[in-house]
C-alpha cells in the first residue's frame, strides 16, 4: 500500500515565502492499479447482478431482501476470554446440527457443513486460546485437553460421515497418495559389539590371555562348534589381534566340493569397525543370510537382573524402565550396567518436531545460521579404517515412522512387570506401555502389554505388543526348555478373530518363539473376570496358570463367590486347555504365585480368604482338583499381598514373597523368624520345605524392614541361596539411599533365611519401583569384555505383517472407487505388504496404483489414486480389528492429482458449474493442549482450518466478479479500451514521478 504525505519544512504547503520541497519518491505498490481496476469492475459487475445474486454474495442490501448471513459474519458479544471459556466448558456436544444459524442453508448440505464446522472450530479455538494462556493454571490443562479431544473426535466422525455434494473436506490434506507408516524391517547380516578401545591396536583391559570362547556356526542344519583359545595369540590382545585370530580358527573349518576340491566352509567373519561419533573401535560380527552365529564362553560369572520402573519427580519425563546387572552374587553384590528403554509417542514426537521448527523459525536469522555452524562442525565426520557398508542401488531408503529426531523424541510411560533369561543369555522384560516398540504400532486404547528381548550387551534383539485395542496387564514371564517365552496376564480385548470379551478382563497366555514368532496365543472367555497371574512349566514344557476368576468358567467347574482362585493347564505346543479347576471361599481368593516340583506337582501361594491371609497348596500336576496339602501363614494385613513364589527342587524349598504389616508370619509358631518389623508395609520372604507329595512345612520368615515402606517384589533361588528384590523409600541397613524410592537386592540364606547381602540402588530426584529378578549362569565373561553378546547374533526374523507388526489374521480395512461399493482386504497368516497390495489391486480394477518398495527398514506399501481417475476411499475396519491403524495406514479419501492440486482438466465446464473443491483442515496429528507451547502450536492450526471452512463455503457459489476478473486477466483475452487508458494514464505518471519532475508537495511512502 502507498501512503501520500505532505513534506513541508516551513509555512503550510510552502507558503510563507519558503522553496517548495522536492518530492522524495521512496516507492510505490503496484497493487494499487490492481485495486482500482478490480473496484471499477466490481461496480460494473454488481450492476449486472440480481438481487437473489447480490444477497447470496453479499447479503441483504436492503431490508426486505432475505440473505444467508454465515455466523463468522453474525456481529459478537463481547465476551472476555474467561466468559467464553466457561460457556464452551459447559458444551456437551461441538457438532450443532440444530443451531439456528444451520436455517438459512438447510437445503444445502456442503454449506451446511462449513456452518457447522466453523462453529465446532471456534469453539476448540477457544479451548486452545484459554490453554495458551500464562495465568492459567497446569491444572486446568488436563480438563482442557480432555474436553478439546472429546470435541476434536466430533470433528473427525462428522467429517467421517458428512454427506457432501460439492466439496470433499479432509481433517488433515487433501491427498492423492499415502503410504504406510511401518515396515517389516530387514535382517542383518553384521553385528556391531561394544566399543571397548581408542585405536584398533589399543591393548584390551580386563584380559589375561587365558579364556576361552566359542563361536558356533550353523549352516544348512549343520553346527560347527569353533573353539577361540585367546592364549594362541602371539603378542598384544588387541582388537586387531583377536579378530584375525577368530577368523584364522574359522579358516581351520573345510569341506570337500562335488569335485573333491577343499574349501573353507564359512563365510562369516570378525573384524574391528570405528564409531564416527566417539572415535572409539569395538568388534565387528561380518556374517551372511545362510550361516546363524551363536557365541559363548567357557568359563562365565552368575548374574541377577532386576527390571524396575524409573519415574521422575519432574511429571514432564516419560516412566522409564530399567534393567540393572548385578555381580559378584556369592560376595558383595556389585551393580554393574544399567539399560534405560522406553516406548515412543510417534504422534507426540510429530507435534515436538513442528513446534521445534516454529521455534527455529522464530530465532534471529543470524544466530540461527551461528548455531547451524556449530552444530555442523560437531557432527563431521571422521574417516575410519573401515568402510561403510555396501549400498543397495535397488533399496529406497525413504524413512518411516520410526526414524524420528532423537532430540524431539517424546516417550511413553513404559513399566516392566516381570524379567526371564534364556539358556543362551537372552534377557526377556515384560511389561505395560500406550507407546510403540519400533515398527510395532500401539493402537490400544490405553496401554498394552509388550515384551522386548535384549542380548547381554543391552541391545534390544525384538519387541513385540499384544496389540490389543483396549487395556491389557502383564504379570507373569516364564522360558521353557526350548527357550521359548511365554507371558501372562488380562486383557479387556479380543485377542484373536475367534475371542469375544464378556467381561471387564480374560486371562490370557501367549507364548513366542526364541526368535519372536508368535508360537500360540490362548484367551479364557468367560462370563465373569479372569486374570493370569503365574506361570510354570513342567518337564513336558506344559503350562500351569494361576489367577483368579470372578466367576465359574465352564457348566463343571465350582465357584463360591468374590474371586475364587483359578489354575489351568495348557498343552505347551498348542496352547489348549488340558485341565482347570477353581477353588476358594465367599470371600476373593487369587493365585499370585505357582511352581512345579520334580514329581510335576504343584505348589500355589494363594492371597486372601477371610482374614486376607497367605496360604500355600500342594496340588497334583495330573488332577488340578487334587490338594494334597496345605499351610496358611497368616493373615497379610492392610495393604498386605504376595508377588512371587519359586522353587528349589534339589533341596526340597519354596519360597514364597511379598508384603505384610504381620511382624509374625509364621503357621506353625515354631519358624525362625528373621528381622523384626517395624510397624508399617514390609518385605518378606518365608521358606518352606516338603517332601513326597503331601507335606509342606514352614521354616523361616525373613522381614525386610525400615521405619518407611519396603516390599519384595521377586524372589528366584539358585544353588540353595534366594535371591529377592523389592523397594525401599527408606535406607536399608548398611546401605545408602540415592532417591526418593530406591530399588534393591538382597542374597539370602535358603536354610536359615538371613540375609547375608544387601546392595540398594537408584536415582536421585526419581522413584525406582522394582518389578522382577531374574538369575542367569551365562553372565560375565571374555564376551562382555570383548563387547560381544552371549547367544545368537543377528538372528533371521521372520518379516511378515503378523510378526512385524501389532496386525493379526483377521484384521481388515475396506477399499471403495469412487461411489461404489465397499471390498474387504483381510490379512491372512503370514501375509506380507505384497499380498495386501495383490488383494488391491483385484478389488481396484485397475483404477488404484499400489506399490510396494524395498527400503532401508524393509518393505514399504504406497497406495495412490490415478492422475485423473475416481477417489479412492480407505475405510477403517470394525473395532479390535482395523488393519489400517496397525500398519500406520489413515482412513480416508484418496483423490485424483488434478483433484488435489485443483486442475480443471475439462474445459468445457462452465464457470458456475465448477463450484466446490477440495478443501484440508490440515488437524490431524496427536494435537492436544495439555501444555501452554503445544496449545498456542494448535491455536495456529485452528485459525488456518476457521478461515479454510469459510474459503470452502464462498467456493459454493459462483462469484461473477472473480470470474470477470479471471477473464479479464487472461493472456489470449482483449483488454477493454477504456481500462487500457487509464492504465496507460497510471504508468504514464509512475514514469514521470520516478523521473524526478516536480509536482505538488507530496510524497509517496511504501
Amino acid at each position: 500500500m502507498a501512503f501520500f504525505g505532505v513534506q513541508n519544512s516551513g509555512g503550510l504547503f510552502g507558503l510563507g515565502g519558503q522553496q517548495a520541497p522536492r518530492v522524495q519518491i521512496v516507492g510505490i505498490d503496484p497493487s494499487l492499479i490492481a485495486a482500482n481496476t478490480e473496484a471499477q469492475l466490481a461496480r460494473i459487475s454488481l450492476a449486472s447482478l440480481s438481487a437473489s445474486q447480490r444477497s447470496a454474495q453479499f447479503g441483504s442490501l436492503r431490508n426486505n431482501e432475505p440473505a444467508v448471513i454465515p455466523p463468522w459474519q453474525v456481529p459478537e458479544e463481547s465476551l472476555s476470554l474467561t466468559q467464553q471459556i466457561r460457556e464452551v466448558r459447559a458444551l456437551t456436544s461441538f457438532i450443532n446440527l440444530r443451531d439456528d444459524s444451520l436455517d438459512a442453508v438447510a437445503d444445502n448440505a456442503d454449506q451446511k457443513a462449513t456452518f457447522v464446522l466453523f462453529n465446532a472450530l471456534s469453539n476448540l479455538r477457544i479451548l486452545a486460546e484459554y490453554a495458551s494462556q500464562d495465568s492459567t493454571s497446569s491444572a486446568s490443562l488436563e480438563r482442557l485437553d480432555e474436553q478439546f479431544q472429546l470435541g476434536l473426535g466430533e470433528v473427525k466422525d462428522y467429517l467421517s460421515e458428512a454427506e457432501l455434494d460439492k466439496l470433499e473436506l479432509f481433517l488433515g490434506d487433501k491427498e492423492y497418495k499415502t503410504e504406510a507408516s511401518t515396515r517389516t524391517g530387514r535382517n542383518s547380516t553384521t553385528n556391531d559389539g561394544g566399543l571397548i578401545a581408542t585405536s584398533p591396536d589399543e591393548v584390551i583391559s580386563g584380559l589375561t590371555g587365558s579364556e576361552v570362547l566359542t563361536v558356533s556356526i550353523t549352516k544348512s542344519g549343520v553346527t560347527d562348534d569353533i573353539t577361540v583359545d585367546l592364549s594362541g595369540i602371539t603378542g598384544d590382545l588387541t582388537l586387531r589381534s583377536i579378530s584375525d585370530h577368530i577368523n584364522a580358527q574359522i579358516e581351520l573349518v573345510t569341506d570337500i566340493d562335488d569335485q573333491g576340491e577343499t574349501f573353507i566352509k564359512h563365510q562369516t567373519r570378525f573384524n574391528f569397525q570405528r564409531d564416527n561419533d566417539t572415535g572409539r573401535y569395538g568388534l565387528q560380527i561380518e556374517g551372511t543370510i545362510t550361516e546363524e552365529v551363536k557365541l559363548s564362553a567357557a568359563a562365565a560369572e552368575p548374574t541377577l537382573y532386576a527390571v524396575a520402573s524409573n519415574t521422575q519427580l519432574d511429571e514432564s519425563f516419560a516412566v522409564t524402565s530399567r534393567i540393572s546387572e548385578f555381580n559378584n552374587l556369592s560376595g558383595t553384590i556389585a551393580a554393574d550396567d544399567t539399560t534405560s528403554f522406553a516406548a515412543i509417542d510417534y504422534a507426540a514426537t510429530e507435534i515436538a518436531g513442528l513446534l521445534a521448527e516454529q521455534e527455529d523459525d522464530d530465532v534471529d536469522p543470524e544466530i540461527a545460521s551461528l548455531r547451524d555452524k556449530f552444530l555442523a562442525d560437531a557432527k563431521t565426520d571422521v574417516v575410519g579404517e573401515t568402510s561403510d557398508d555396501e549400498t543397495d542401488a535397488d533399496v529406497d531408503n525413504t524413512s518411516s515412522i520410526t526414524n524420528v529426531d532423537a532430540e524431539n523424541r517424546v516417550n511413553s510411560d513404559t513399566r516392566s512387570s516381570r524379567v526371564a533369561v534364556d539358556s543362551d543369555g537372552g534377557i526377556y522384560v515384560v511389561g505395560t506401555s500406550a507407546g510403540s516398540f519400533g515398527h510395532q504400532l500401539n493402537v490400544a486404547e490405553g496401554q498394552d502389554v509388550f515384551l522386548t528381548k535384549f542380548d547381554t550387551q543391552g541391545n534390544v534383539l525384538f519387541s513385540r505388543l499384544l496389540g490389543v485395542s483396549g487395556n491389557a496387564d502383564a504379570y507373569d514371564i516364564k522360558v521353557d526348555s526350548q527357550d521359548n517365552v511365554i507371558i501372562a496376564g488380562a486383557t479387556d480385548s479380543a485377542l484373536s478373530e475367534s475371542d469375544a470379551v464378556d467381561s471387564t478382563s480374560d486371562a490370557f497366555v501367549v507364548k513366542y518363539s526364541k526368535r519372536g514368532d508368535e508360537v500360540f496365543r490362548y484367551q479364557l472367555d468367560t462370563f465373569g473376570s479372569t486374570k493370569a497371574h503365574s506361570i510354570a512349566i513342567d518337564a513336558s514344557d506344559n503350562i500351569f496358570v494361576g489367577g483368579s476368576t470372578s466367576s465359574a468358567i465352564n457348566s463343571t467347574s465350582g465357584f463360591s463367590g468374590g474371586n475364587d482362585a483359578l489354575i489351568l493347564k495348557l498343552d505347551g505346543a498348542t496352547g489348549t486347555l488340558l485341565d482347570s479347576n477353581v477353588f476358594g471361599t465367599s470371600d476373593s481368593e487369587v493365585i499370585k504365585g505357582i511352581a512345579v516340583d520334580e514329581n510335576g506337582d504343584l505348589i500355589a501361594a494363594v492371597e486372601g480368604g477371610a482374614t486376607d491371609s497367605a496360604t500355600l497348596y500342594r496340588i497334583s500336576g495330573s488332577d488340578l482338583t487334587n490338594q494334597t496339602a496345605s499351610v496358611d501363614l497368616g493373615a497379610l494385613g492392610s495393604g498386605g499381598t504376595l508377588s512371587s513364589l519359586t522353587i528349589d527342587t534339589v533341596n526340597g524349598r519354596v519360597y514364597v514373597a511379598g508384603t505384610t504389616t504381620n511382624g509374625s508370619l509364621d503357621a506353625s509358631g515354631t519358624a525362625t523368624i528373621n528381622g523384626t518389623a517395624s510397624g508399617g508395609l514390609e518385605g518378606f520372604v518365608s521358606g518352606l520345605s516338603y517332601s513326597g507329595t503331601s507335606t509342606l512345612n514352614a521354616d523361616f520368615t525373613t522381614y525386610v524392614s525400615t521405619t518407611g515402606t519396603d516390599r519384595v517384589a521377586d524372589v528366584v533361588v539358585q544353588n540353595g541361596s534366594v535371591y529377592i528384590a523389592g523397594t525401599t523409600n527408606d535406607t536399608l541397613s548398611g546401605e545408602t539411599s540415592t532417591g526418593t524410592t530406591d530399588g534393591y537386592v538382597a542374597r539370602v540364606n535358603g536354610t536359615t533365611g538371613a540375609i547375608e547381602d544387601t546392595q540398594q540402588y537408584g536415582e536421585s530426584l526419581s522413584s525406582t519401583n522394582v518389578g522382577g529378578l531374574a538369575f542367569t549362569n551365562n553372565g560375565n565373561s571374555v564376551l562382555e569384555t570383548l563387547g560381544l553378546p552371549t547367544g545368537i547374533v543377528a538372528a533371521d526374523e521372520t518379516r511378515d505383517l503378523q510378526t512385524q507388526t501389532t496386525a493379526r489374521p483377521g484384521d481388515h480395512f475396506f477399499i471403495k472407487l469412487g461411489n461404489g461399493l465397499r471390498t474387504r482386504i483381510e490379512l491372512d497368516d503370514g501375509d506380507t505388504f505384497d499380498d495386501i497390495a495383490r488383494q488391491i489391486r483385484v478389488a481396484g480394477f485397475g483404477k488404484v496404483d499400489v506399490d510396494v518398495s524395498s527400503t532401508s527398514e524393509g518393505s514399504r506399501l504406497k497406495i495412490s489414486a490415478l492422475d485423473d481417475g475416481v477417489p479412492v476411499t480407505l475405510i477403517a475396519g470394525n473395532d479390535g480389528q482395523d488393519l489400517l491403524s496397525r500398519i500406520g495406514l489413515p482412513a480416508g479419501k484418496l483423490l485424483p492429482k488434478n483433484e488435489v492440486f485443483d486442475i480443471n482438466t475439462d474445459e468445457d465446464i462452465a464457470p458456475e458449474d465448477d463450484l466446490g473443491g477440495a478443501f484440508g483442515l490440515k488437524l490431524d496429528g496427536a494435537l492436544h493442549v495439555r501444555d501452554k507451547a503445544t496449545a498456542k502450536y494448535v491455536l495456529g492450526l485452528l485459525d488456518t482450518a476457521i478461515s479454510t471452512t469459510q474459503r470452502a463455503y464462498r467456493s459454493t457459489f459462483f462469484d461473477p466478479i472473480k470470474a470477470q476478473l479471471l477473464a479479464g486477466n487472461k493472456s489470449n483475452g482483449p483488454v477493454p479500451p477504456r481500462l487500457a487508458a487509464q492504465i496507460a494514464n497510471l504508468q504514464t505518471g509512475l514514469a514521470r514521478l520516478q523521473s524526478g519532475a516536480s509536482s505538488p508537495s507530496l510524497s509517496f511512502f511504501a
